[in-house]
């Protein structure tokens, strides 16, 4: 009879298989110089024994120090982005039995060149292991996952995904369903009656931050024209290095635009549509919806001036996000590419039920 797995070392795999240790090594670890013959040796004596490698005490035992990095849009302390970054230290302080180090580099969304500066500084700094938050620009993107592929660095997506690339992983909400998913709100909240709908963008550099968000619009936007093609829909462009000037761009909108009584925002700004309404226009009833559970939002929803909102739990998307690199980059263990996280919808009934 077999002796038990618990008991068995690479020495006795060594011995039953007919190869040497180094090779058994190599085959467990999943590295290359192994010839097909030797590999079915091994695979067979791993098969019979029902070999399930200890990855965990086997990083544990190791001394080396795993070196994280992260590149994050630049965020305030109640953000999307915050509640991500809480959520990756979060990850890091799990696996604090290992020798990690981590270290968050953040870029202007708004400028190509902080984000290509913040990668250089990033790649110099000689990571095991990259996170990454979107970028507008596919060039620029393209660019520097093509330097860390040629590097061999393994990285993984959060917030937006791209198709073209092949991280590790992927953890955020599937963007064009979630824009689709709003769509179908506001055709709820219309109920035909309403002719007019207005999206609220903050833009910088003539674009929004992300392209998570212009896949939102793109969904919406189907979804509307599918469902409510009379439906005319205006864009009202917030810039976010003018915060004073957002208060004359929206005071312009409403004033000239009496009939607009809906309307939505793709990412964590809906509040500044509705502090606009609630302290300009008081008497102004406009249903609008946005994206977050950021305080700001939370708040309108609770006055009223914000009646919708699209979560999508932040913290958990980092936190996990960090778990699935860990995974993949100490324990080799191999990780799901794509984790579409949930759209749920909040309103000032389930507001103060909804956790993070």
């Amino acid at each position: 009879m077999m002796e038990t797995q618990s008991k068995i070392r690479i020495k006795d795999i060594a011995e039953m298989s007919g190869v040497s240790v180094g090779t058994v090594d190599r085959v467990l670890h999943g590295r290359t110089n192994v010839s097909k013959k030797s590999l079915e040796k091994v695979q067979k004596v791993l098969d019979e024994i029902n070999y399930v490698p200890n990855h965990y005490a086997s990083a544990l035992a190791s001394n080396k120090v795993h070196k994280f990095a992260a590149i994050l849009p630049m965020h305030e302390v109640d953000s999307y982005w915050a509640r991500v970054e809480k959520g990756l230290y979060e990850g890091v302080r799990k696996f604090n039995d290992f020798k990690i180090s981590f270290d968050v580099f953040q870029y202007d969304p708004f400028n190509d060149e902080s984000f290509k500066s913040e990668c250089d500084n990033l790649i110099n700094s000689e990571p095991d292991a990259v996170i990454i938050g979107p970028i507008f620009n596919y060039n620029i993107m393209k660019n520097f996952v093509d330097r860390l592929d040629k590097k061999e660095l393994p990285y993984a997506l959060l917030d937006s995904n791209w198709s073209e690339f092949n991280p590790v992983t992927f953890y955020g909400q599937d963007s064009l369903k979630s824009g689709e998913f709003s769509g179908r709100i506001m055709e709820m909240a219309i109920k035909g009656d309403a002719d007019e709908i207005a999206i609220f963008r903050v833009m910088g550099e003539g674009r929004v931050a992300s392209r998570q968000q212009m896949n939102r619009e793109v969904g919406f936007r189907n979804y509307m024209k599918e469902h409510c093609p009379k439906c005319k829909i205006h864009e009202v462009n917030l810039y976010a290095y003018d915060k004073p000037g957002m208060k004359e761009i929206l005071n312009e909108f409403f004033t000239q635009n009496p009939d607009v009584q809906y309307g939505v925002s793709f990412n964590s700004s809906i509040h500044l549509v509705g502090e606009f309404l609630c302290k300009e226009m008081p008497k102004r009833k406009v249903t609008l919806m946005g994206y977050d559970a950021v305080d700001a939002n939370v708040k309108c929803i609770k006055d009223g001036s914000v009646d919708f909102l699209i979560a999508q739990h932040p913290h958990d998307q980092g936190l996990n996000c960090f778990r699935s690199m860990f995974n993949a980059c100490v324990l080799h263990i191999k990780q799901k590419r794509d984790h579409y996280v949930s759209i749920e919808l909040l309103t000032k009934e389930n507001i103060d039920f909804y956790t993070d």
